[in-house]
């Protein structure tokens, strides 16, 4: 399948004849209603100018300039048009939006990540207005095709026409380079007959995506307070504590019910038997999905509730439960 060029988006051009548009309407309009002229005023840019670390290659092709975003999109400032302005015609980028072909954030000048950042996501994740026909075929489990139904259920997800293979738009923006796995952003994912992958790659609360996400969200909110944004992680660190707790509570139920002992001559990473608490509390885990997200390994390595200084407050805990339930069957 070949892919369809077009001509290159010159940046800086683009941005000069949007502000001398916008200079030109405030003139004519005179003294009219500020707040119309607002609304019709308001327009997104896709303004990058900087300083290469890599020259940008001839190769790099135009992008609709106004993409349906469901991710989120930023307005360019007057001040930020001004400061753009000032650059001259080699500190330009020509910004490539099929993520097949995009160079990485990490090869632009370390000054100008933000607004690298800030031009992609105002274009939005790439994702071709094609029919499910056109995207071709390959053989992975049969032959299979990338599914368009698949933005409605990933919104990070964005596709290459170039290398017919998916990314993820928040991790190329802000994923930490120290976490493995890049798949979703250098190589890009094929395995169509592999859907879970999508759901694999989001992975936990700690994950590198969620990372990412997380990062993402307050980049493109940033007067959102600290306040607002500790509470609302508090609220979901909570039901994830809760959940690991109630978990690691039947564990320890199960073994005092049944008399068994709890901790294993070697409970190091590769034994072979960790001991009845932990090797129950993994078993759990490779069983049940909703046990796997909040423990061991999914869990912050400060709060995995697996010490066995924890595993004896518990059972001290269980203990006091059932003397106080008989005193109160006893009356």
């Amino acid at each position: 399948m070949k892919r369809k060029k077009g001509p290159i988006v010159d940046l800086k051009d683009f941005l000069q004849r949007a502000a001398n548009k916008k200079k030109t309407q405030e003139q004519t309009q005179g003294n009219t209603d500020p707040m119309s002229t607002t609304k019709e005023s308001q327009m997104q840019l896709v303004v990058y100018e900087g300083r290469p670390k890599y020259a940008s290659g001839s190769g790099a092709t135009s992008v609709p300039l106004e993409p349906e975003s469901e991710i989120g999109d930023f307005a360019i400032s007057d001040s930020e048009s001004k400061s753009s302005d000032e650059g001259n015609d080699e500190s330009t980028y020509n910004i490539e939006h099929d993520p097949g072909l995009r160079s990485p954030i990490s090869g632009y000048h370390i000054n100008d990540h933000d607004s690298v950042r800030r031009a992609y996501i105002a274009l939005g994740p790439c994702r071709p207005k094609m029919k499910k026909d056109d995207f071709p075929q390959h053989n992975c489990g049969g032959m299979r095709r990338f599914q368009p139904k698949w933005f409605g259920e990933f919104n990070w997800l964005e596709y290459s026409v170039h290398k017919d293979a998916a990314y993820c738009f928040v991790c190329y923006l802000f994923k930490d380079s120290d976490h493995g796995g890049d798949g979703f952003i250098s190589g890009g994912f094929r395995n169509w007959n592999m859907k879970d992958r999508f759901r694999k790659h989001v992975g936990a609360i700690n994950s590198a995506h969620c990372e990412a996400e997380e990062k993402y969200n307050l980049f493109i909110k940033p007067k959102t307070s600290i306040r607002e944004s500790v509470a609302s992680n508090t609220v979901e660190f909570k039901a994830q504590y809760l959940a690991r707790l109630t978990w690691s509570l039947k564990c320890i139920r199960f073994l005092l019910h049944q008399g068994l002992a709890f901790r294993g001559h070697d409970e190091g990473k590769d034994s072979h038997n960790k001991g009845n608490f932990r090797e129950l509390l993994e078993w759990l885990a490779g069983n049940f999905e909703e046990v796997n997200k909040v423990v061991l390994g999914n869990a912050p390595k400060n709060c995995q509730l697996i010490d066995h200084k924890i595993q004896k407050q518990l059972i001290t805990c269980c203990a006091d439960e059932t003397t106080k339930f008989i005193i109160e069957e006893l009356g």
